[in-house]
């Protein structure tokens, strides 16, 4: 099953910030002296799905942010928020479900109240395919894209007041429905405006209900990169496209003993790729959840979700909407966020592995240990350790050529189609999955538990919410087909 011996990691770290000096115009964003102001403001990002889900299958949302500010009600100066990147590069259809840290302030803000939210975004690229009605993958050479360049969206309806002391978190929210026109007879997209009405929202943190525990505002999960300083206090992680994340170990962070590439003995260690879960706290630092080390050295790994079934045991086809370049010659110079890759298995170092971070796998299927590529399954999401690469060229996607394949966390939107329980079903998934009937989700009431945002419990999950989720898919062969690490509720 590849359940890979995760422990308790019993040590107490002492109060990191979550980033370096970094930021939009340059200046240190945490701990870095000075003062003046009277509140701490941190800020994460997330995106909202379509309500109702339409019949379209978006492949990646890549946006890129180079500022963001907020401006006082009174007219006052605006308070520019350093950003944690200095370009900022996201899919936002990871964060349907997901939190990720943008930037903030330590206790440098003015107190008062703010009525908008600024920000900059340089480039926005929505890939999408179209799909034939329960055929599992997307049409042949229907995968586009469509850019509607830069833009700064701001948000309505919005008011933030900060008092004297304040340590306060802020969530910017992407409304992909507002943002994305859908042609609902052939599933194409037909446009992108980013300054539509409402394509940008922002709600304080920490959500009113939630699996978060006191003194955290919100979840920052899957920060996948390389590790550039570890010790038994903390781990800082170096991200391709989102900047430096210090977390803080303590008594109840889960640490794997084993990277999932090659499953070999793996302890925090400069160098390695990894991926970490944690919680932004209200001052600004972050508790680490779970240590997740996926490499023991530094290698080129791309992920990305799988566009079609695979008739070849050795090629398969993702659209990256992450990766991890190796910090010293890397192969995968020029690759893109969105981008479609052509993945040539050739000299595997082992079967395929599966990334459970701990959560429950599934029994009926055949993709642990698999060396073909006919196992791997549309609407998965694959990472693989990439030993040749041929960036994109225009409409000819990029090739890459790997010796390792692991399954990865999928997201995706869709509704409740039965009431939270620890198996439930869900209806309205994208198209390109192809499912003819309501496949079933498994969530974890233990440790390491499925974290859940808009909810206190599973039971509170009701028939027709409309649900952002990061699971393990195993296909829509298997049952349950997902093991959900996260439930947002929209």
């Amino acid at each position: 099953m590849n359940r890979r011996n995760y422990l308790v990691f019993a040590v107490f770290g002492a109060s990191l910030s979550l980033s370096s000096c970094s930021g939009v115009n340059g200046p240190c964003t945490t701990n870095c002296g000075g003062g003046g102001g009277t509140a701490t403001l941190s800020l994460t990002l997330a995106a909202a799905p379509f309500v109702p889900p339409p019949s379209a299958s978006l492949l990646s949302f890549a946006v890129t942010i180079n500022s963001v500010s907020l401006t006082p009600a009174s007219g006052g100066n605006v308070v520019t928020i350093p950003l944690n990147a200095g370009t900022y590069t996201v899919d936002l259809t990871k964060l349907q479900s997901d939190s990720a840290f943008l930037g903030q302030v330590v206790s440098n803000v003015p107190s008062g109240t703010y009525n908008e939210v600024k920000v900059g975004v340089t480039s926005a690229v929505v890939t999408y395919c179209t799909a034939s009605s329960g055929t599992p993958g997307c049409n042949s050479g229907s995968i586009a894209q469509i850019s509607p360049g830069a833009s700064t969206p701001t948000t309505s309806s919005f008011s933030l007041t900060l008092a004297d002391g304040q340590q306060a978190g802020l969530r910017v929210v992407f409304n992909i429905g507002n943002a994305v026109t859908v042609n609902p007879a052939t599933q194409v997209v037909t446009a992108v405006n980013l300054g539509a009405a409402n394509v940008v929202t922002a709600v304080p943190l920490p959500p009113a209900a939630s699996t978060l525990s006191t003194g955290q505002l919100d979840y920052l999960e899957d920060v996948t990169g390389n590790v550039t300083a570890a010790s038994a206090s903390s781990v800082t992680v170096q991200t391709a496209t989102r900047g430096l994340i210090t977390s803080i170990i303590n008594s109840s962070t889960i640490v794997s003993g084993s990277c999932v590439v090659l499953n070999k003995p793996c302890t925090p260690t400069v160098g390695q790729v990894v991926s970490i879960d944690g919680t932004l706290n209200s001052d600004g630092t972050s508790t680490m959840l779970e240590f997740d080390p996926l490499s023991p050295t530094s290698v080129d790994l791309i992920e990305g979700i799988v566009t079609s079934e695979s008739t070849s045991n050795t090629q398969f086809q993702i659209v990256a909407n992450d990766y991890v370049p190796a910090t010293s010659g890397s192969k995968i110079g020029g690759l893109s966020i969105g981008d479609t890759v052509n993945v040539t298995l050739a000299n595997l170092v082992s079967g395929f592995f599966i990334d459970s971070k701990g959560l429950p796998d599934s029994s009926g299927s055949a993709f642990l240990g698999s060396t073909s590529a006919t196992d791997i399954h549309t609407g998965q999401t694959i990472m693989v350790r990439v030993t040749g690469f041929t960036p994109r060229s225009g409409n000819t996607p990029a090739l890459a050529t790997a010796d390792a394949v692991v399954l990865r966390f999928t997201r995706f939107a869709a509704a409740a189609a039965s009431a939270g329980t620890t198996q439930f079903s869900i209806g309205s998934l994208p198209p390109f999955f192809g499912f003819t009937v309501q496949p079933l989700v498994l969530s974890s009431t233990v440790s390491p538990i499925t974290y859940l945002d808009g909810y206190s419990s599973i039971g509170s999950i009701s028939v027709n919410d409309s649900l952002g989720i990061r699971a393990l898919y195993f296909g829509s062969a298997v049952t349950p087909s997902f093991t959900a690490a996260k439930i947002r509720k929209h």
